[in-house]
């Protein structure tokens, strides 16, 4: 598994475009990857991203058989990039370690009488929502922020839907409480929304 983190060139304007429109992002980091002709090409690399808020930073992760080609993306798209293995954390996972950890997500359910993902506003119900997250991820939150973000937003096409997410940014502690389950959430992400930046679960070690 790789991790990219890739710092954006904010004067660029293709940048400026993507950065408005998540449909238009996707398809920039899609240009990374091998030119395969799949449907799924994103979801069966388990290529997943975030645009961590109020900075030039973009982290891209995605399995091993999918390393990326930054040189690929358009000229002076990136000031500079950063891309490393992560398949040792993996296999440092283990039950009731705790750890760090950020996700960017779009908290929300598919309503039973019309079919329609319908999104948490609430903080309670945004929180309850990433407790039943946790319990079939493999871990347990110990605590827990909630920080207000910007939505997502976007358009296919000019005369498609356009896009929106309404997103939240989670950051606090947690405890695997089951590795293999854990091990999968990092891989494949958490809740909807996965294509346009949400559900990548980011971890690290508790700073002392």
């Amino acid at each position: 598994m790789y991790l990219s983190k890739l710092e954006l060139n904010l004067k660029n304007r293709k940048v400026q475009q993507d950065l408005s429109n998540a449909h238009s992002l996707h398809q920039t980091i899609m240009q990374g990857f091998p030119d395969e002709q799949r449907d799924k090409a994103r979801a069966d690399w388990h290529i997943l991203f975030r645009h961590e808020p109020d900075s030039a930073i973009l982290l891209v992760q995605s399995m091993a058989q999918a390393s990326p080609s930054w040189e690929r993306l358009p000229l002076d798209y990136l000031a500079n990039y950063d891309l490393k293995p992560i398949d040792t954390l993996l296999e440092q996972l283990q039950v009731g370690r705790v750890l760090q950890f950020r996700i960017k997500a779009n908290p929300s359910k598919r309503s039973k009488e019309t079919g329609k993902t319908v999104a948490f506003t609430s903080t309670e119900d945004r929180l309850l929502w990433l407790e039943r997250q946790a319990l079939r991820s493999g871990f347990e939150v110990l605590q827990v922020d909630t920080i207000p973000i910007p939505d997502i937003y976007g358009r296919k096409a000019k005369a498609s839907a356009p896009i929106k997410i309404i997103s939240v940014l989670f950051q606090g502690a947690l405890k695997i409480t089951d590795t293999e389950l854990f091990r999968q959430a990092l891989q494949q992400g958490i809740g909807r929304g996965r294509a346009y930046g949400c559900g990548l679960l980011s971890v690290a070690k508790l700073s002392s």
